[in-house]
């Protein structure tokens, strides 16, 4: 079994050397060119001409760039999947206060996940993408409730909503805010796959990270055909989160009366929503006021718990899907050392992708 550590043997031959792939490695470690070649030992336009496809690495340099890249060195060689980063769109989330950087280093850990997707159904039938297909003249709400039909969920509460979403040949990730801090979540279809990748600051709440995935499906609907971001669309996605989570017709008749929090968190907790989602559906219903609704805010602002209710308590809504396919795919003889030959990267890599957490204590010299 090869080890993690990369040898020479494992250099791409004279020639083969795929540019695309460098920018993907450095983009997605969060590197500029400038950075990355003070530790290789080139120069700044050295880098800038391998990404660029002008000269190719000699092989002792291909070398350094995968140490300090953290892949192997064949991982630069062409003849593998590759969805390039200038060819992939996505809709992000807090994107007015992410730059550039930050939405490309998003995207390479997007393409390594979907990269790692292509090389499990060399061995697995994952699910069917099956989204119902909406009309551009159709409202958030309309839209929601044709996803609710299309994948025959009960007029209640949606139940394990990631769950739910993986079953219909959608990809659920949780990334570690190292890589993907700025952006929060974002959706994006890679090859006909739709990947949804979000972070432990919207899993830490299961309520907000059940939003966040309806507010991305949402995106995938709606805006199948733009990736512009607008504050309108932004708002759509919103409001396709708000009445596919909670259907204007269910709240009509479970909505309290009047604005009573303590009712408001147990009815939250049956249909996997907030407080503060199920007060903005009262205003939008007529219920309560946008002036009782700031003076809860304010009062949940005091006595809310933003920690409450980890995702980890609700197996649901906890992705599984590519960790499932692994186990399948190791059944079939091609287990995670297979997966990180097909992908070029370390074992570890994969398993960390998988979203396997390192069980090993760490070995500490005093």
């Amino acid at each position: 079994m090869r080890d993690d550590t990369p040898g020479l043997f494992d250099l791409p031959t004279s020639g083969r050397f795929e540019p695309a792939r460098l920018t993907q490695a450095r983009v997605r470690v969060g590197m500029s060119k400038t950075e990355l070649a003070s530790e290789v030992g080139v120069s700044a336009a050295a880098v800038g001409q391998y990404e660029a496809g002008v000269n190719s690495p000699r092989q002792d340099v291909i070398a350094r760039l995968a140490k300090v890249l953290s892949v192997r060195p064949d991982f630069f060689a062409v003849g593998r999947p590759l969805a390039r980063l200038d060819t992939v769109h996505a809709h992000f989330r807090g994107l007015r206060s992410a730059r550039v950087s930050d939405r490309q280093k998003a995207l390479a850990t997007a393409t390594l996940v979907w990269e790692l997707t292509f090389a499990l159904e060399r061995y697995v039938k994952l699910p069917d993408v099956d989204l119902p297909t909406v009309l551009p003249s159709s409202s958030p709400a309309e839209a929601a409730g044709l996803l609710r039909q299309h994948w025959h969920l009960p007029d209640g509460p949606v139940k394990h909503l990631v769950a739910t979403t993986e079953a219909h040949g959608i990809v659920v990730a949780l990334r570690p805010l190292a890589e993907i801090d700025a952006v929060d979540a974002f959706s994006v279809v890679i090859v006909d796959r739709p990947i949804i990748v979000t972070t432990p600051r919207r899993s830490e709440n299961v309520f907000r990270h059940r939003f966040s995935i309806a507010h991305e499906l949402g995106h995938l609907l709606l805006h199948a055909d733009t990736t512009e971001y607008s504050a309108s669309a932004e708002k759509d996605a919103d409001d396709f989160a708000a009445a596919f989570l909670t259907p204007a017709a269910s709240m009509d008749a479970a909505l309290p009366q009047r604005l009573d929090l303590a009712a408001l968190d147990r009815l939250g907790r049956t249909w996997g929503v907030s407080p503060h989602s199920l007060i903005l559906r009262m205003v939008e219903r007529g219920r309560t006021t946008e002036s009782s609704q700031r003076r809860a805010f304010q009062r949940l602002r005091t006595v809310g718990d933003p920690s409450a209710d980890p995702t980890s308590a609700y197996p649901g809504e906890v992705p599984t899907l590519l960790k499932k396919a692994a186990e399948l795919s190791g059944q079939c003889g091609a287990g995670v050392p297979a997966l990180a030959e097909a992908l070029k990267v370390s074992p570890r890599a994969v398993r960390d992708l998988l979203g396997e957490v390192d069980q090993r204590p760490v070995l500490r010299l005093v």
